[in-house]
């Protein structure tokens, strides 16, 4: 049996905790939607209004969950499931900056999930399947035949 190494440890700790801070952020998105189902949501520079708003705004609890889910068991589809969240969200603050005028909280979450994804890249080993990795042949420059 391979043993972990503290630095594996350490980092599979810490896209754990983010795991477990996006499942806090998908159970707070929708007690938000619940306690305010008026609210009108941004999306690519335009305002989400009336009874189908409702659903629109549920696509964020939902996917936040399912990358908390697969952040804490560090599954490989979290990776880019996340990723292409990243690139949706960013695209759409971008959007709204353009259609509403600029506002710091907006650049703040440009900023910050341009850096969480930076971040991910930079992890990408840590999201592959371990059994994987554990069967995978030698390369001929390790002396394979």
């Amino acid at each position: 049996m391979q043993t972990e190494s503290p630095a594996y440890r350490r980092v599979r700790r810490t896209i754990q905790l983010f795991g477990g801070l996006f499942m806090i952020v998908g159970v707070v998105d929708l007690v938000i939607i619940e306690l305010f189902p008026t609210y009108a949501l941004k999306l690519f520079g335009a305002v989400m209004t009336g009874p189908s708003a409702f659903l629109i705004k549920l696509h964020s609890p939902a996917v936040h969950l399912l990358i908390g889910y697969g952040f804490l068991w560090l599954r490989p589809w979290a990776w880019g499931l996340s990723l292409a969240y990243a690139g949706f969200g960013i695209v759409s603050e971008v959007m709204n900056q353009a259609a509403f005028g600029f506002h710091y909280v907006r650049a703040g979450f440009i900023f910050t999930t341009a850096c969480f994804a930076l971040y991910l890249i930079w992890r990408r080993q840590w999201f592959v399947d371990q059994e994987v990795m554990t069967t995978a042949r030698p390369s001929t420059s390790e002396g394979a035949p």
